[in-house]
């Protein structure tokens, strides 16, 4: 089962962590990481030396210094997913929606009782709270009539040679007692199946659903300080919480009636059922300093240690239905449920930043964030030596660029943002690659503000049914648009 978990890993690199049947689940996963403030998602998420706003807890804990008063903010979120998959030349799409909260939390500002003696030490601030940091809602639908290979026939691949006794209990083993795998020859173990048998493969109308729901959240707790009003620095540490909840439904079916009855047995088709919960506990640290060069100049530096969780929980279930002619013939067989739990640790994340202050007028901000995907590690390594490689043969150091600009007028500030997302695959192997782009509007007096922000996320990737072969890829195109609204007051 543990080429069930091997790109779990990905979910979880960077800020966020994901499982999935395969790392294109797992990439599209990791890449879907929202959330803060609307003024944060305004910027485009280009905050990394602006400060004074909560989101900065999660990202660069230095600004937490510029806040000059306490304040607590709060942020409902509306996130909406939409999927277009192609498949053999048959493109389907899907949707998905979801309300959660953004972010939860309070800073306080502590002036310096010494600052008037002469003390260069202005002010110390602490916060708590949570953030969002990641989203999995997400459905897909996938179909087409495949006329290249079947689900059947990788499992025949992984049948034979092995006596139906010491089949694989989630796959191979569900489909030979539910009659889709059978041994032409009893004396020997080779395999077949109906659709496998033509001399020329006829096609298979195929379908694919994967609905995913869960989440990844940040409680985390904050100290920085201000020095000589120049220098600002910053620690937090992050409790992570996991859940990632994924069902698919597969099905094979033969509705043009392509595929020859073969010893009076007629295959019409054949539906597998997966279901798959994670839950797990993380920790990582911030630290961050952000330096005012000059009046008119931001520069920013965090970095985010890798995130360890302990004792993941994983519960694995699937079934397989066969409808076959004569009816007698088909059955439902279901595998118990598998339970087990692993440690994983993810890797470290760089981000430089730097803010161009416009007078009074408004801001322009970038970001630039370095992780490499092939550092994420299962634990005890000795036990995941397979994983582990396979992870850095597969996976590279990516890059991601932010850049977010706000401009006042009066008490009201326009804002926008745009990101570039690179993609984690060595030699370009698939896409995953994504942009983002986003919106904002707030309105701020001495007591109280309010900030709305709207974003556009966009990636494409190739998708595998089973296995990695491109006869059974899709083209996906996913869409995640988000709206929120942050309530923040100050005391």
């Amino acid at each position: 089962m543990k080429k069930l978990i091997i790109s779990f890993i990905i979910m979880l690199t960077a800020t966020t962590a994901v499982i999935a049947q395969n790392e294109v689940d797992a990439l599209r996963f990791s890449r879907l990481q929202y959330g803060g403030s609307a003024r944060y998602w305004g910027l485009g998420g280009a905050y990394g030396a602006v400060g004074a706003d909560f989101s900065a807890l999660s990202t660069n804990p230095a600004g937490m210094g510029l806040f000059k008063r306490s304040e607590i903010s709060f942020t409902p979120t509306f996130t909406g997913a939409k999927s277009s998959a192609t498949f053999y030349g048959t493109t389907t799409d899907d949707s998905k929606s979801s309300f959660n909260i953004g972010n939860l939390g309070v800073v306080f500002v502590i002036d310096n009782p010494n600052s008037n003696s002469g003390s260069d030490w202005k002010n110390f601030q602490f916060g708590f709270g949570y953030n969002r940091l990641a989203n999995f809602n997400s459905r897909y639908l996938i179909k087409g009539t495949n006329t290249k290979s079947s689900l059947l026939g990788k499992y025949k691949e992984w049948a034979d040679g092995n006596a139906p006794d010491n089949l694989n209990a989630y796959d191979t083993k569900l489909a030979f007692d539910a009659n889709l795998l059978y041994r032409p020859d009893l004396t020997r173990n080779i395999y077949s199946a109906d659709v496998l048998d033509p001399i020329n493969f006829p096609g298979i109308d195929q379908m694919k659903t994967i609905s995913t729901t869960g989440y990844m959240g940040e409680t985390v707790f904050s100290g920085s300080g201000n020095y000589q009003d120049k220098i600002y620095f910053g620690a937090s540490l992050g409790i992570l919480s996991l859940r990632y909840d994924e069902t698919t439904n597969y099905t094979e079916s033969d509705k043009a009636n392509r595929i020859p009855a073969v010893k009076g047995v007629k295959f019409n088709s054949f539906d597998k059922y997966e279901s798959l919960l994670l839950r797990g506990t993380g920790y990582n640290l911030k630290l961050g300093v952000i330096v005012r060069a000059a009046d008119w100049l931001r520069l920013g530096a965090a970095v985010h240690t890798p995130a360890l969780f302990s004792k993941v929980n994983y519960d694995y279930n699937t079934s397989i239905a066969s409808y076959l002619t004569p009816t007698n013939y088909g059955s439902t067989q279901a595998a118990t449920v598998y339970s087990t739990t692993f440690d994983l640790t993810t890797p470290l994340k760089l981000i430089g930043s730097a803010a161009f202050i416009i007078g009074k007028s408004g801001l322009i901000s970038v970001d630039y964030e370095m992780v490499d995907y092939s550092k994420a590690r299962f634990q005890p390594s000795v036990d995941y030596t397979l994983e582990n490689q396979r992870i850095k043969d597969k996976y590279q150091s990516t890059s991601n660029i932010r850049v977010g600009g706000e401009y006042r007028v009066g008490q009201i500030s326009l804002r926008g943002g745009y990101g570039i997302f690179g993609s984690p695959y060595k030699s370009n192997v698939n896409d995953g690659k994504g942009t983002l782009a986003s919106l904002g509007i707030g309105y701020r007096t001495a007591d109280y503000y309010v900030d709305c922000a709207y974003t556009n996320y966009k990636m494409a990737e190739d998708y595998y049914l089973y296995g990695g072969d491109p006869a059974n890829s899709a083209s996906l195109k996913s869409t995640t648009n988000m709206f929120m609204v942050t309530f923040g007051l100050k005391f």
